[in-house]
């Protein structure tokens, strides 16, 4: 700004101020805005689709053939410490109290009898030491890795005429009947869980099967003892071929039927 002519004395000293000050500030100017900078846009690379994991598959289940293969009578020893004996063949199964401890001795009563993979014998104790029990069963493992092991021996007094496991239909024999009490122990499954039919017959050579067990499993494990009563009433004496149809997993064992022995503890 420029002051025209001088200042008179006159004036008073506030206009004076004003006008000084009107002389000497620059005149104001609306700032130009500066433009903000238009961001380059960097394309963002496409992240590469990370391999899916590899589902791991199923581990498959052993070859049948592979079970221990042990026969009624057989005294066997286990291979690890802590195995268990159970009621019934199955890892859901009750644990009988007390874990066999290495090298502890069974005596096989019958199986293999195959359920959640592994094939399951009944046993009996015949161990004098600690965990005592009547009977259970335990699983045999598979090899080249058993959980048990047979030990050239068997029971002094075998009471067993023959023991026979399958899936489907099976013949053995010829045994003898004999005097005295008999029975037939069993246990079947269906593999398929819906229902299968399970028969035993008895025949002498060349002579007519006499049916002595016939039952229908369902979703379940069943199994059952035909009672010595029953071999007297069908007559089933002498040699005779056991025969059984079926479309079950299963396992029997025919025996005679001795005393129990009284310092051997009750069957659980």
């Amino acid at each position: 700004m420029r002051c025209l002519g001088g200042i008179r004395a006159t004036w008073p000293v506030a206009a004076v101020a004003v006008v000084l000050a009107a002389c000497t500030l620059p005149p104001l100017e609306s700032a130009t805005p500066t433009p903000s900078p238009t961001p380059t846009l960097v394309p963002t690379p496409t992240p590469s689709p990370s391999p899916e994991p590899a589902t791991p598959s199923a581990e498959p289940t052993p070859d049948p053939a592979a079970i221990p293969d042990f026969a009624a009578g057989e005294i066997v020893a286990s291979l690890i410490d802590g195995l268990r004996v159970r009621q019934r063949p199955g890892l859901s199964a009750t644990v009988i109290p007390g874990l066999l401890p290495l090298n502890a001795e069974m005596e096989v009563i019958m199986g293999p009898f195959p359920v959640d993979d592994f094939g399951w014998y009944l046993v009996g104790d015949a161990d004098p030491a600690e965990p005592q029990f009547g009977e259970g069963w335990v699983a045999a493992g598979y090899e080249p890795d058993p959980f048990l092991r047979a030990t050239g021996r068997a029971a002094q007094e075998v009471p067993y005429l023959t023991a026979m496991a399958a899936t489907g239909d099976a013949e053995e024999g010829p045994i003898e009947i004999g005097e005295g009490d008999h029975a037939i122990r069993w246990i079947a499954r269906d593999p398929e869980a819906i229902r299968c039919s399970f028969a035993v017959s008895l025949a002498p050579p060349g002579g007519e099967p006499v049916q002595t067990i016939r039952a229908t499993i369902g979703s379940g494990i069943d199994r059952g003892t035909l009672q010595p009563q029953t071999f007297d009433a069908l007559g089933v004496r002498g040699t005779a071929f056991v025969s059984v149809v079926s479309d079950c997993t299963w396992a029997l064992v025919v025996l005679r039927v001795v005393e129990p022995d009284p310092s051997q503890s009750a069957a659980p």
